[in-house]
């Protein structure tokens, strides 16, 4: 699984990042998150405004981001596809 958070490091980064350490943590994961601000990445996304947190190449809605709950949910069902 790859984890991006695409952001400047506002609050809403730090939010995204709490989050997705928290599920990580909580699920047992070893998942390495990435930062990152490279416009061309963030082109090729199509990404309207930042931050955004993207998982295995998908942009995650803010809905789910904003919830270390509903993270949890997103990647256990990931890992268990990915058995």
């Amino acid at each position: 699984m790859t984890i991006e958070i695409l952001g400047e490091g506002c609050s809403k980064c730090g939010e995204i990042k709490k989050n997705v350490q928290q599920a990580i943590k909580e699920l047992g994961l070893n998942i390495v998150v990435d930062f990152e601000m490279n416009p061309e990445r963030i082109a090729r996304l199509k990404v309207l405004f930042l931050p955004q947190l993207v998982v295995n190449g998908n942009i995650v809605p803010s809905s789910v981001w904003k919830s270390a709950l509903k993270l949890k949910e997103l990647f256990r069902q990931l890992s268990s596809n990915s058995v």
